[in-house]
């Protein structure tokens, strides 16, 4: 670096100061005795007597003076200033767990004591600041060293068992076997369905050990109990039962249909079991293939158990029920109602039940094949009374008994291939064939009850293809089965009873105009 000449020593470089003691002159008072020599290395002049008065040879001096001292007071600032915020924004604190003595620093950076506290002071006040601890605080080292606390949940699926599921999560097989042994006092593990949800609570591994420690598990085989398995005090597994409260709430749901029945009706949230009792209550009266045209509208109210957080115990039942046929020409609907003595089922408005002595179809949703009458054999191939109805519906489909009464006939029968006949009172009989197989218990001269199940649609005799052969008998001889189902006779309300089921029905009526939607 060049640096110009000057005769200002104000401008002088700081680095440069004359002690106080210094001579100065001013160099234009010096008048040189001789010319300049030519000599390339002359011996400098000797010094000349100095004529000017003190004050004006101390006048420089005092500018330089003060010069240095404006600039030492400069450097001073700026080097203390550079000091805080090193430090301010080091990254080398005490939440790092470092303290500064574990790095190296350069010797220019080596500070004494009075140093240090110097460039730890307020610039403004001067007072010390606050050094931040160079240890980290044992607390926050002991929650840093501590295992790890998680929680997870696993089900079970179809072949799984508890111990496998948890034996899945690397605990010991000793304590898997003491949470097994405490579940075991309060609930059938083998009867768990598939899908069982079972939330455990987790201690990672610490040192020295190798696998995870079980804090807690919880697990709900039903909605109304919950069975938790916590470690006491002592490290032991304590098993406890919690019963939550059940209330009781009514849904209300409404739609229209469009194409499927159960479809339309499980889409308004529905539950399954609620949509089945009105299927079944409305089957008496409505043929479903057949009645329901798109754009009938249906509507439901339901009570349903629930638990006090909110779980669902049952799937409901059907307090009331409204359906349309033919496109809206017809209108059913169907009231809750428990006579004394009797059973819980359903009555129209009026007060008349709505079962009849025989089903209108022994088969839900099924659609009729062939008519009661004379037709063209299909496989025969003549002409003959087809002395029944005809329900086309898949191989396994259940089949209902269309009224009470007795096994009078159970086995196969020739033509009909599988066969059972079910005698009634009033001189009727029902009869059901081409099953593929008969339902366990029903055989000759047992009681059977209106809507049991007594076999499952098939193809066996002689079939083109599975289905379910219906007739009915009146005094021995076959009748359409139709015609007697509309006719067919029904129980009704009198007396003190009438008068029961119509409040009834006014509460039912004043619920469903308050009760909320179903989620």
């Amino acid at each position: 670096m060049r640096f110009s000449r000057t005769n200002d020593p104000s401008m002088m470089p700081c680095a440069f100061f004359p002690s106080r003691n210094a001579r100065m002159f001013d160099q234009s008072s010096v008048r040189p005795s001789h010319p300049p020599s030519t000599q390339p290395n002359p011996d400098p002049l000797p010094p000349e007597p100095d004529f000017t008065q003190p004050s004006e040879r101390l006048a420089p001096a005092r500018r330089t003076l003060a010069a240095a001292v404006a600039c030492s007071v400069l450097v001073a600032a700026t080097a203390i200033g550079w000091f805080v915020v090193r430090d301010s924004h080091s990254p080398l604190t005490a939440s790092d767990g470092l303290s500064a003595s574990d790095t190296p620093q350069p010797a220019a950076h080596q500070m004494s004591a009075g140093q240090m506290s110097a460039q730890h002071a307020y610039p403004e006040t001067g007072t010390p600041m606050p050094e931040a601890s160079a240890e980290p605080d044992s607390d926050e080292a002991a929650i840093a060293a501590a295992p790890r606390v998680y929680e997870t949940s696993v089900r079970l699926e179809k072949g799984d068992t508890v111990a496998g599921a948890l034996g899945e999560l690397d605990l010991a097989g000793a304590e898997v076997a003491d949470v097994v042994d405490a579940l075991a006092e309060h609930v059938n593990l083998r009867r768990l369905p598939i899908g069982q949800s079972i939330d455990v609570k987790l201690q990672g591994p610490a040192e020295g050990r190798a696998r995870p420690i079980l804090l807690a598990l919880a697990v709900r085989p039903e909605a109304r109990r919950e069975i938790t398995v916590e470690r006491d005090e002592q490290g032991e597994l304590d098993a406890t039962v919690k019963v939550f409260e059940i209330v009781s709430r009514l849904r209300r749901a409404a739609g229209v249909v469009n194409g499927s029945v159960i479809e339309s009706v499980e889409a308004s949230g529905v539950p399954h079991p609620a949509l089945a009792e009105m299927l079944r209550a409305f089957s008496w009266d409505v043929n479903f293939q057949h009645d329901i045209k798109a754009g009938d509208r249906f509507a439901l109210l339901i009570e349903q158990a629930w638990t006090e957080d909110g779980r669902p115990v049952d799937g409901g039942r059907v307090l009331w029920a409204e359906i349309t046929t033919g496109g809206g020409e017809e209108t059913f609907a169907i009231y809750r109602f428990q006579p004394q003595g009797g059973t819980d089922f359903f009555y129209s408005r009026e007060g008349e039940s709505v079962v009849k002595a025989l089903l209108r179809t022994p088969l839900n949703l099924s659609r009729i094949s062939s008519r009661f009458g004379l037709r063209r054999h299909p496989v025969l191939g003549f002409t003959r009374l087809h002395a029944g109805i005809d329900f086309a519906a898949p191989t396994g489909t259940p089949v209902l008994a269309a009224g009470n009464g007795r096994i009078v006939e159970a086995g196969v029968n020739g033509g009909y291939g599988r066969w059972v006949k079910i005698g009634h009172d009033n001189g009727l009989a029902t009869g059901y064939a081409h099953l593929s197989r008969i339902a366990s218990g029903v055989r000759r001269s047992a009681r059977i009850r209106q809507g049991q199940v007594i076999g499952f649609v098939g193809s066996s005799g002689l079939s083109t293809g599975p289905h379910l052969h219906f007739e009915l008998h009146r005094n021995g001889r076959p009748v359409n089965p139709l015609d007697v189902a509309h006719t067919s006779q029904r129980q009704r309300l009198d007396g003190a009873e009438l008068i029961r089921f119509r409040a009834r029905v006014e509460e039912i009526d004043r619920a469903r105009q308050t009760a909320p939607d179903l989620d």
